[in-house]
């Protein structure tokens, strides 16, 4: 298959993803297909790969790589002698003392099926990994399939609102049945998608408006971009609502900051151009009237749920509030060795208060940079801190640019708007948000070389 033709791998994997990969859970049915899918486009990829390649990926590569690396690291059993000894692991020997298990062989993770199951779901981000650096897809091709992502999921997002809260247009079995979900399972993740797809379509749009003859482009993209801040406004979610807020804020800077095609224009034209150049605020004028308009008309109308919860409820009562101690106490007791990646469930019930019982139970820990540090310990903390620094680097090389400020603020924003998600949330526990993390990612470490090849 011709490199030129790999657009057409990326958009088909990134379909199955969209089918599959939206849930969470570690019990989603959809997820065996789609890691038997994602096993078979990660083995056609290592086909196609060249040590050039692989070479100007490799950061990312090797830090995949040692993730997977700290979970088998957590699946090696241990003697008795030397897992007793942990911190914490008092509670399995009781256990083992009182079934008559002693002289079991155990390893670092509390909850080992958790483990291999997070083990084995890692096959879906390295296919996502190894399919862009193969086929050599441009940062601009894998924006524009995430930003297609972002118009399926409102798409979706808005017949499931039409054919109503028992539509077979809900993927999965646990939902937020009644929200504009579209492609994933939980409102509050397919509000973030939303708040990047918004993001990465603005990008797009900008990108195509220094080029002459692009009207249809254009149009495509601004109808894109209103079309997901539409089916936003009316879904549930609070943190979801803020995002696409701060993404329009942020679009109307990379708007103002962008550079503007001055080629082949009329008198009049450039009159007009220099006309605006002495008055830089009128650029804003337009699209932050359309915005507000549209803001105070569903407010009126009272179709902001979310607005509406902001309002109404008081956010220290909310749950995820509550269980804060909880978490504390458990990053007390596992930062250094860690619990087990997939292991938090398990490992909250022993420390769960009996004033937090409940009929619905805590699966997640709702901030995911502490559950991480909770499941993988000290070594998971160096990997966020070694991935933070080469991010880091990135940005300031696009940055160093004068003509792509623009560029810089959308990259730093996007992840800015996922780790914050991942402070009171879980998004990149769903495999969707896993690969189009790692592809921003990509996109963002080429757009940084090609500067540097300037």
């Amino acid at each position: 298959m011709g490199l030129n033709r790999g657009w057409i791998v990326i958009a088909l994997f990134a379909t199955v993803v969209a089918l599959t990969g939206g849930a969470s859970r570690f019990d989603a049915i959809q997820i065996v297909p789609l890691r038997a899918v994602s096993a078979l486009v990660l083995i056609t990829s290592l086909f196609f790969l060249s040590k050039q390649r692989t070479n100007n990926e490799g950061a990312l590569i090797v830090m995949l790589g040692c993730f997977a690396l700290i979970g088998a690291l957590q699946l090696i059993p241990l003697p008795p002698w030397l897992w007793k000894s942990l911190p914490h692991y008092g509670v399995v020997a009781q256990l083992d003392a009182t079934l008559s298990l002693e002289g079991q062989w155990r390893p670092l993770s509390m909850a080992p099926m958790r483990t291999s199951n997070m083990l084995g779901s890692i096959v879906v981000p390295a296919a996502a990994l190894m399919v862009a650096i193969a086929f050599s897809t441009s940062s601009k091709t894998i924006l524009r399939v995430i930003a297609g992502l972002g118009v399926l999921n409102a798409l979706l997002g808005l017949l499931q609102i039409v054919a109503g809260r028992y539509s077979l247009l809900y993927f999965y079995e646990v939902t937020n049945r009644g929200s504009p979900v579209g492609i994933l399972a939980n409102e509050n993740h397919a509000a973030i998608f939303a708040a990047c797809s918004m993001l990465v379509v603005a990008f797009l749009g900008l990108k195509v408006r220094r080029k002459s003859g692009a009207l249809l482009e254009r149009i495509l993209y601004s109808a894109a971009f209103c079309l997901i801040f539409f089916v936003s406004l009316v879904g549930g979610s609070r943190a979801g609502l803020v995002a696409a807020v701060g993404a329009i804020l942020v679009s109307l800077c990379m708007l103002a900051l962008s550079p503007r095609h001055r080629r082949g224009r009329s008198a009049g034209a450039v009159e007009t151009r220099r006309w605006l150049d002495n008055m830089p605020g009128l650029i804003l004028v337009i699209p932050i009237g359309v915005v507000s308009l549209t803001v105070a008309s569903f407010l009126a109308l009272d179709r902001v749920p979310a607005f509406r919860d902001l309002l109404d409820q008081d956010g220290f009562e909310d749950l995820r509030w509550s269980i804060w101690p909880v978490i504390t106490n458990l990053l007390k007791d596992h930062w250094f060795l860690g619990a087990g990646f997939g292991s938090f469930e398990q490992v909250y019930h022993i420390h769960e208060p009996s004033t937090l019982l409940m009929p619905s139970y805590v699966n997640q820990a709702h901030n995911d940079w502490a559950q991480f540090i909770i499941e993988g310990g000290i070594l998971a903390g160096l990997l966020v801190s070694g991935l933070s620094v080469w991010f880091t680097k990135q940005i300031v090389a696009v940055a160093a640019h004068r003509a792509l400020k623009g560029g810089a603020i959308f990259w730093m924003s996007i992840f800015a708007v996922i780790s914050s998600a991942s402070l009171i949330d879980y998004p990149l526990r769903t495999p969707l948000f896993q690969v189009v993390t790692v592809w921003l990612l990509v996109a963002l470490s080429r757009d940084a070389r090609s500067v540097e090849a300037r």
